[in-house]
Formats: C-alpha cells, sequence, structure tokens
C-alpha cells in the first residue's frame, strides 16, 4: 500500500499537472465550484482523510474554509498526475463539524 505524497501532489497542482475528472466538473457545475477554487483547496487546505490504499491511486480529502463555507476535494495522485474526483461543500448532516465526518 503506497503512502499518499500529498506534497507532490499539491506541486502538481501548483504546476497545472491535474485532471478533472468528468464526475467531479459535473459536481463542479452543480455546486458553482471554479477551477481557481479546486486549486485553492488542494494547495492550502487540511487533509481530513487519507486512502493509501485506495485504486487505482492513493487519494486525500481536502477541506479549505472559503467565504461561503467549507469546500471539499478529494483527489488521487499517480506519482506525476493529481486527479479530481469530487468537489461538494460542507453538509451538516454528514459532518459534526468541518473535520470530523458523522458515522452512517
Amino acid at each position: 500500500m503506497a503512502a499518499l505524497n500529498v506534497a507532490g501532489l499539491r506541486q502538481a497542482v501548483a504546476e497545472s499537472r491535474y485532471l478533472i475528472k468528468l464526475h467531479a466538473k459535473q459536481r463542479m457545475g452543480e455546486r458553482k465550484v471554479s477551477d481557481t477554487d479546486v486549486q485553492r483547496v488542494i494547495a492550502l487546505g487540511d487533509v481530513i482523510e487519507q486512502t493509501p490504499g485506495a485504486q487505482p491511486f492513493p487519494k486525500a480529502l481536502f477541506m479549505l474554509h472559503t467565504v461561503a463555507e467549507p469546500l471539499y476535494v478529494v483527489c488521487a495522485f499517480d506519482g506525476q498526475w493529481a486527479h479530481v474526483i469530487t468537489v461538494y461543500w460542507y453538509d451538516a448532516s454528514k459532518w459534526i463539524d468541518p473535520w470530523t465526518r458523522r458515522k452512517p
């Protein structure tokens, strides 16, 4: 199980080496999230969860407080390219606080 290289993932995004998956692009449109928002969350946000055993690449959940509310980005990293999987806004029914997910 490979550990996620968070610094490498952030560097890839800073260098525009990232791909926004179709699902993420659809959610960004629905949720009014821009490419710049995604870049900021990954560059400056807290790593809330890591899933090193995720397939095909290790992934992480990033969160950043925006002007409106916390914004989350799920992103995987293949060692060269970051892959934005999905984005979503804070939902109090799913989170105890912005850093703690409610148990199902």
